[in-house]
């Protein structure tokens, strides 16, 4: 499997990624924040969880992520987010620093979680609180883009891990479960000319890994679709597992 370019996707990423204010809410719910909450997103991309984060709170937000491209962007967007480049397995933090991270479609791009969760221990304070936004394996079978591009369930199953090795693995460091959530499956989206532009970009990760035969009968097959006008579809949503670090 070939490794994806992000600083390449960074020029097209904010046309697939936004951040939601329904998930923003729901981070919030679970920390009483104040000017000296310190609050990292891991793998912000181009910033726009941290932005909206910052934007709504005095809290003190910092971003991580591997790609310059994507720091770029987020530092032109949210100058007063602190961002740094690293991963998730090598946090450029010092100990117990923060009370809250987050991880937003991100987790099936780090290739070892126990290190991960290592890391998320060591900078976390003791109490504090830790939001996986994943999707399991039965989400990733229903998401629309698998009607057009099978191959991608595939993919993505030996990407992400499923919610129960997220748990597990988590449980065996120093984070204890607190709860899941299920967001976003309770609409209906319409997918028309915005989305098919999006695919022909390849602006979801998982396109750059299937087969090029497979992309272009996909594609194809979706603009057939498009051309008879926008298609309503009904997401398969996202799972938040919340966990808190024992004391």
């Amino acid at each position: 499997m070939q490794p994806v370019d992000y600083n390449t996707i960074s020029k097209i990423y904010d046309d697939v990624r936004s951040g939601d204010i329904e998930l923003i809410n729901q981070l919030l719910s679970e920390l009483s924040v104040g000017d000296s909450s310190r609050i990292l997103d891991i793998g912000c991309g181009t910033g726009n969880y941290a932005w909206l984060l910052k934007e709504l709170t005095h809290a003190r937000v910092y971003g991580v992520d591997p790609s310059e491209g994507m720091l770029s962007k987020a530092r032109q967007k949210a100058p007063a987010v602190d961002f740094r480049q690293g991963s998730a397995k090598a946090l450029p933090f010092e100990d117990a620093f923060f009370d809250l991270i987050y991880m937003t479609d991100v987790i099936h791009h780090v290739t070892d979680i126990g290190r991960m969760f290592d890391e998320i221990c060591r900078v976390l304070t003791p109490g504090g609180k830790v939001c996986i936004a994943t999707q399991s394996h039965k989400q990733i079978e229903m998401r629309p883009i698998a009607r057009f591009f099978p191959g991608t369930v595939l993919v993505d199953k030996c990407r992400y891990p499923d919610i129960k090795e997220i748990i597990s693995t988590a449980q065996s460091h120093c984070l204890a479960l607190i709860r899941q959530d299920i967001l976003f499956d309770d609409r209906l989206i319409e997918l028309g000319s915005d989305y098919l532009e999006l695919v022909r970009k390849k602006g979801y990760s998982m396109l750059h890994l299937i087969t090029d035969q497979e992309y272009q009968a996909g594609l194809n097959d979706l603009e057939s679709v498009i051309r008879g006008g926008s298609i309503e579809v009904k997401p398969p949503g996202e799972t938040l597992i919340w966990f808190v670090k024992n004391s």
